[in-house]
């Protein structure tokens, strides 16, 4: 699907724990079809460059984003509050492959590295889905309400300090479950985990590799990811070639 320019409205800016929000957005225009695991790059006051956002849900007339103020260009954009508008380009990049003859499937995810998985389970409701999902404690897991919770068959909550779920690295229950696919998108050393599994047991793997962007089209090469493909060590562009890749690829 070719990527649009959208012009976006904030309708409903909420702050979490973290300094971590969540974005609703409604859009002037309809939206295309947007994939798990893509993402928008965003427009931002006073910046030349724009900022890469997975879209974390979407219908055809709005998106939502989970936005972490991490500088000077994502706190200026959630300072501007609910009513600001800017442009985003999207769809960009390439998601979460779906296989159809394939059902169970677990995703895993830490933290903000959670929100690209939920659309695998929402836009494809047949899949037995299972969730094991990292966060600090138990305010930080806020952020994704009930959602995970409504569009999986079931969902493992993971913290740091025992105050939700497990005590405890979603990495260590995933040899608890037998997924035919694993999606995840977290910190090199769960994806390098994630990887380790696939590999003992023949599972497939694809990991959400996110970098920090320039241009988001692949042109300027700044987000690049080693791979290894064919038998040789390269540098792929995480806009363009990702930012989903078959995690025995990732060279970790």
């Amino acid at each position: 699907m070719k990527a649009i320019k959208a012009n976006l409205t904030v309708t409903k800016l909420t702050r979490f724990a973290g300094d971590v929000y969540r974005v609703e957005c409604a859009s002037d225009d309809s939206l295309p079809q947007i994939s798990a695991g893509q993402f928008a790059h965003i427009k931002v006051p006073n910046k030349d460059l724009r900022r890469p956002i997975c879209v974390y849900d979407n219908t055809e007339n709005s998106v939502t984003f989970i936005i972490a103020q991490k500088g000077e260009g994502t706190r200026s954009f959630v300072e501007r509050g609910e009513g600001a508008r800017f442009d985003a380009l999207l769809p960009l990049g390439n998601g979460f492959p779906i296989m159809p003859d394939i059902t169970n499937v677990a995703v895993i995810g830490g933290w903000t590295g959670c929100a690209p998985l939920l659309k695998i389970a929402k836009d494809n409701p047949w899949i037995n889905c299972t969730a094991l999902l990292g966060f600090p404690n138990a305010e930080t897991a806020k952020v994704y309400g009930d959602d995970f919770d409504r569009y999986c068959k079931r969902v493992c909550y993971c913290t740091d300090d025992g105050s939700l779920g497990y005590h405890g690295y979603p990495t260590d229950i995933l040899t608890e479950i037998a997924p035919e696919v694993v999606y995840v998108c977290g910190a090199m050393g769960m994806v390098k985990t994630v990887k380790e599994f696939c590999a003992a047991r023949g599972t497939l793997g694809f990991a959400s590799m996110e970098q920090r962007m320039g241009c988001g089209v692949g042109a300027c090469l700044v987000c690049s990811v080693k791979i290894e493909r064919d038998g040789k060590i390269i540098n792929a562009r995480a806009c363009a070639d990702g930012p989903v890749f078959p995690i025995k690829e990732i060279v970790v």
